[in-house]
């Protein structure tokens, strides 16, 4: 019960953090577009008062196994039509953002792009990345001012041809976003609240795993990586233990269970549960002998 009420104070800060962020983000001037945020206070009002159904509306519900929408349409930061599968000749870490925002989706961006310099996975080899937009708002300039900003942060060989950043309409972005389980909401125009996460999918579109932001860790998403390399969903695991139980194989480019550590965490713990089975009951009788020669 008790880890209960700690998960959901937990989340609880984490939605209201989000929000604060966005009336932050709505307070500034959109530099992208050269025109003034309209006041967007009472919209941000009216969602901490709904903030119960909000959390119905805004969510993610893991379709792990389950296979993305690959018959979608989207256009590339040229332009240019493209059918999503197309894209899907290797596996794909796929980041929905807002390309406008100036906060949130600033971030996720960014961390992904820190996370992608150290994965020990090949970029263009290995895998794709597209980074799409669930505003319809936007269009392929957005997209190419967004990936021109977030590929400059890239300091390894990264053929840029293999990082798309998508835009399309509502139909489309809708469509794949909930065949992922992404759900988000348009307030207004240029106003969204939606969830902080990217999924990582085999090259079928099979959905393998979930890694939740704003940080996204090199760790999660190489292990992510490599599942989706052979197929294999994911579950969710807190990140400690993770790191705690596998090890990555430079020679085979994958994680490996580290059995031995395991092994002997768990002996260790056993030990210690059989010296304090038998040293609690010798001081229980020591108590019960003093108190009767008292």
């Amino acid at each position: 019960m008790i880890v209960l009420k700690f998960l959901s104070a937990g989340f609880t800060i984490v939605f209201w953090v989000n929000l604060v962020f966005l009336q932050d983000a709505l307070a500034q001037k959109d530099h992208t577009t050269g025109q003034n945020s309209h006041d967007h206070s009472k919209v941000v009002m009216a969602a901490e008062k709904d903030s119960s159904l909000l959390n119905q509306q805004v969510k993610v519900e893991e379709q792990l196994g389950k296979y993305a929408a690959l018959d979608t349409y989207f256009k590339d930061d040229k332009g240019r039509q493209i059918k999503l599968e197309t894209i899907f000749d290797k596996p794909v870490v796929l980041l929905p953002a807002y390309f406008m925002c100036n906060t949130v989706c600033t971030f996720l961006q960014a961390n992904l792009a820190s996370a992608l310099n150290l994965v020990d996975q090949i970029p263009g080899k290995d895998f794709n990345v597209v980074t799409l937009s669930f505003s319809d708002d936007e269009t392929f300039t957005n997209a190419a001012t967004a990936k021109r900003n977030y590929t400059n942060l890239i300091t390894r060989d990264f053929p840029l041809e293999n990082w798309f950043y998508l835009t399309g309409d509502n139909i489309n972005i809708r469509k794949l976003t909930d065949s992922l389980g992404y759900y988000f909401i348009k307030k207004e125009t240029h106003l969204y609240i939606h969830p902080n996460v990217l999924m990582v999918l085999a090259k079928d579109g099979k959905i393998i795993r979930y890694l939740y932001g704003p940080d996204f860790l090199p760790f999660d998403l190489g292990m992510a990586l490599s599942e989706a390399k052979v197929g294999k969903p994911g579950i969710s695991i807190k990140r400690g233990v993770l790191a705690f139980c596998f090890d990555y194989d430079p020679e085979n480019k994958t994680y490996v269970f580290k059995i031995f550590r395991i092994t002997g965490t768990a002996i260790l713990i056993l030990l210690l549960g059989f010296i304090i089975f038998l040293i609690y009951p010798s001081k229980k009788r020591q108590e019960t002998k003093d108190k009767i020669v008292s």
